[in-house]
């Protein structure tokens, strides 16, 4: 059996070294860092620092989690890299969460900001042309 150093490719998920899958889930990480979701640009209610940090930075730690778990696994370290790995289902979650309840705050924003614009002006008011 050859030796591969401190990182063993014998450890594979469905056959590919966690070697591999460690570098993947950092390039989703970088991803993920790089592009993440952004309010629209008619959004009224801005979001609070608490969604704006789990939107911004959530789901690239999942992947860096995963990342890591993947390494330590890799490296021998199952245990450790396993408990790491299931770290970032709560965190997934959380960021799940927080991403769909932002997401219904926009729409229904943009709902009362379409819902203002077609009300027609109330009796007695003038309008200016």
């Amino acid at each position: 059996m050859t030796d591969f150093g401190i990182m063993g490719l014998g450890n594979t998920l469905f056959g590919i070294p966690l070697l591999l899958w460690g570098i993947g889930c950092l390039a989703v990480a970088f991803a993920y860092w790089r592009l993440w979701p952004q309010p629209t640009v008619k959004r009224t209610q801005p979001r609070t620092t608490r969604q704006h940090l789990v939107l911004r930075y959530g789901h690239f730690l999942v992947w860096l989690l995963l990342a890591g778990g993947c390494f330590l696994a890799g490296a021998g370290w199952a245990t450790i890299g396993l408990i790491l790995a299931f770290a970032s289902l709560p965190v997934y979650i959380v960021f799940l969460v927080m991403l769909v309840q932002d997401r219904q705050r926009e729409l229904a924003d943009l709902a009362a900001q379409r819902k203002a614009a077609q009300t027609p002006p109330a009796p007695g008011s003038s309008k200016q042309l």
